[in-house]
């Protein structure tokens, strides 16, 4: 059996491509409209759910540094217990701290019955209590003027007028005018054999401890008319005992006036 072959003109070509053409154009607008009719669909749908639901608004973040409000715990929050401070240790103080009584006041009888009296001497302290262990509340020169109340040991219970500060001064340094209750008067000096009476010529004559004005304080001093006994003469100065208080030191022999010859000796140890 033969095989007829069919040959396809170039008219047929033509009239194959255009129908070719119409199929694939009409494909294209059936798959569009499809298209078309879903996507209008879809936008109607969108639209409706869109129009029922409503918006909710958005809540703006609470700063809690800003508010002034401290957010609340947790009701299950467990707190951490704080550790119980630890008690600083007291220091006991030493026996030695233990500061310096204060000065007593005098007694209203104290007062009615007070002397005047005047220092004799610079660089005095003025004391809280009769002793030189006790602390120093004041340093004073010579003529500062003192009220006396009461005599204890080597010391005078006195008042600094000018100051009003009561403190103890040692006897040595004060001339006092006048007696205390109980006190008894200094009986004068009798004259010693050998000793020579003299009288302080200059306004003031200043007392030592040595025959020296080095490095050698004043340990009081006496004023013009001042009666004195000499002893003896050394190195420029009359060793003597003032006759109002019996002190025995040391003057400088051209300020006393001596009623006779005064000898030499030895400068006590």
């Amino acid at each position: 059996m033969s095989r007829r072959s069919v040959k396809i003109t170039t008219l047929g070509y033509l009239v194959l491509s255009i129908i070719i053409l119409v199929m694939l154009v009409g494909i294209y607008f059936i798959i569009w409209s499809m298209r078309s009719s879903d996507q209008s669909g879809e936008n109607e749908t969108l639209s409706d759910s869109s129009a029922s639901i409503t918006p909710t608004p958005a809540l703006s973040p609470v700063d809690s540094q800003t508010s002034g409000e401290t957010p609340a715990l947790d009701e299950t929050t467990t707190e951490v217990p704080t550790a119980a401070p630890t008690a600083t240790p007291t220091s006991t103080p030493k026996q030695d701290d233990t500061p310096s009584p204060e000065v007593k006041t005098p007694s209203p009888e104290q007062v009615q019955n007070a002397v005047d009296g005047t220092l004799t001497s610079s660089g005095v302290y003025l004391r809280k209590g009769p002793s030189t262990s006790y602390d120093i509340l004041g340093k004073y020169t010579s003529g500062t003027q003192l009220k006396i109340y009461e005599i204890d040991d080597d010391y005078y219970f006195v008042k600094i007028v000018k100051e009003n500060v009561y403190g103890y001064m040692a006897i040595q340094f004060v001339e006092k005018d006048g007696l205390l209750p109980g006190e008894t008067a200094t009986p004068t000096p009798e004259i010693v054999a050998g000793t020579v009476s003299g009288t302080v010529s200059a306004s003031k004559v200043a007392l030592r401890s040595v025959p020296s004005t080095e490095d050698n304080s004043p340990i009081g001093e006496i004023e013009n008319g001042t009666e004195v006994l000499i002893y003896f003469e050394t190195n420029d100065f009359y060793y003597i005992q003032v006759v109002s208080t019996g002190v025995m030191c040391y003057a400088i022999a051209k300020y006393i006036s001596a009623s006779d010859t005064v000898p030499s000796g030895t400068p006590v140890p």
